[in-house]
């Protein structure tokens, strides 16, 4: 049975036509944090000149499988397993490199190797798009927010909402330069950056 997160289904539309300006020109990108899957099943169906490459670690690869599988998509192959604190991406040549609601939920430790992990999977000039909830200036952007952090926090408490400037800062060192920033429904962000050298 597949996975379905409500979540995605309300957000995935407003994330496949923000991205569509940085996928118009084709080639493979790689999702880290694939989580059920719905997100590059519903990008890949709307964008057949995209490869898209499912990842995440090994108890959602039965859950991308099914989606995987369902959507029968030639530009959707098998899901990977991929541990960014463990190893590397599958190759280093990605047009992009996209992950959603990823880095509020784990620690600084996890997000740098995301980082690195991403900057080594992406071709020189290749983009990196990261979707999810961010502070600002050190503030919460809504009540709601500031209760998912709290959550987050009871949960595992090296997690929590990032500070935009200094995801920015961190993926710096990993020569990933920051171009926009774009506000997306229900106080998310999405970031772009873009890979120099």
């Amino acid at each position: 049975m597949k996975p379905v997160a409500e979540h995605c289904l309300r957000n995935q539309a407003p994330i496949a036509e923000a991205l569509r300006p940085y996928l118009d020109a084709g080639g493979r990108w790689l999702e880290l944090g694939s989580g059920t899957g719905q997100h590059g099943v519903f990008i890949a169906g709307r964008e057949p000149q995209v490869t898209w490459q499912l990842t995440d670690l090994a108890e959602s690869l039965p859950g991308l499988r099914a989606w995987q599988s369902e959507a029968g998509l030639t530009n959707l192959p098998p899901p990977v397993l991929l541990d960014v604190t463990r190893t590397g991406p599958p190759a280093h040549d990605y047009a992009g490199v996209f992950t959603a609601n990823t880095v509020h939920f784990v620690g600084w430790t996890v997000v740098d190797a995301l980082l690195r992990c991403a900057s080594e999977a992406l071709a020189a000039d290749g983009w990196l798009a990261i979707y999810g909830p961010f502070n600002r200036e050190g503030q919460y952007t809504s009540a709601g927010n500031a209760a998912l952090d709290a959550w987050l926090r009871e949960r595992d408490r090296d997690s929590g909402i990032k500070d935009e400037a200094d995801v920015i800062e961190q993926a710096a060192l990993y020569h990933l330069a920051f171009v926009t920033a774009q506000a997306m429904p229900a106080n998310n962000r999405l970031l772009m950056f873009k890979k120099n050298g």
